[in-house]
Formats: structure tokens, C-alpha cells, sequence
């Protein structure tokens, strides 16, 4: 049996995580998620029972959650690199560590992440201003070393 990374019953939360950003150190997302999924379907036989399966096209999406000051941090990056497209910019690499003192360090890297919508909001009573990006990982997710 596996070791559990419990230390004292601690186990990871967002003072956990730590988010970098390829040539975009300065930056602190509020949020990150993503996931990816690979494809697959049974092949039946004689008798309707499953033979085997058979696999189809991977895919993956990523969405950020920056506060608007770090959203405009991030378009001066891009522009300093020579871009005048938001979305024609590629962010190499995305990794995300989980750690906690005492307990092995998980490591997942986003690779070539290529952004496809902005979202904004402002409303009444707001106390910070949110931006919202989804993407996709054309270089694949590794979750501790793994490939999907």
C-alpha cells in the first residue's frame, strides 16, 4: 500500500498550489482548472457482448481565473514579445505544484497553451475586477509525470 501524503490530517488546498506561468512570473491566477479525456468505445461481438474497444481523439481544456490587474500584466508580456493578437500568442508552459511541508511535491505541466475566449465582468459592490481565459493544451497535460 501505497504512503498517504496526510501530514497531521493536512492535506492540499488552494495555500497549497503554486501557479507559473512561461515568461510570466509576476502573474498570481486566482484559479486554475483543467482536465483532459481520451476517447473510448466498446466493440461488440457475437452475442452483444463486448469484445474489445477501441479509442478515439484526446482532448484537453484549460481555464484561468486572474484578477484584472494581472490580466493586463499578462497582455503587456505579450506585447513586449511583439504580438498585437491576444489569442496568437502561446503560453509554453503552465505548471502547477501542490505542496505541503513534509509531503512529496505532485507536478502537473500545461505545454503549449493556446487561449480561445476572454471573459470580463464588472457589477455593483465588486471588490476586485476577475478575467476569466479558456484555452487548450496543444502540448498535452502531464499530471505527475504521466501523458494522458
Amino acid at each position: 500500500m501505497a504512503n498517504k501524503q496526510l501530514i497531521n490530517g493536512k492535506v492540499y488546498d488552494w495555500s497549497s498550489v503554486t501557479i507559473t506561468a512561461s515568461g510570466m512570473e509576476n502573474m498570481e491566477p486566482m484559479e486554475i482548472s483543467y482536465d483532459d479525456e481520451q476517447e473510448s468505445e466498446p466493440i461488440y461481438g457475437k452475442g452483444g457482448k463486448i469484445r474489445g474497444y477501441g479509442t478515439g481523439n484526446q482532448k484537453n481544456s484549460v481555464k484561468l481565473s486572474l484578477l484584472r490587474e494581472d490580466f493586463n500584466e499578462m497582455c503587456r508580456v505579450i506585447q513586449s514579445k511583439g504580438y498585437k493578437n491576444f489569442y496568437k500568442y502561446v503560453i509554453p508552459k503552465i505548471v502547477v505544484n501542490y505542496a505541503d511541508e513534509g509531503a512529496a511535491t505532485c507536478t502537473d505541466v500545461l505545454t503549449n497553451i493556446v487561449l480561445s475566449k476572454r471573459s470580463f465582468k464588472a457589477a455593483q459592490g465588486d471588490k476586485s475586477m476577475k478575467v476569466d481565459l479558456d484555452g487548450i493544451a496543444m502540448g498535452g497535460i502531464k499530471i505527475n509525470g504521466l501523458d494522458a
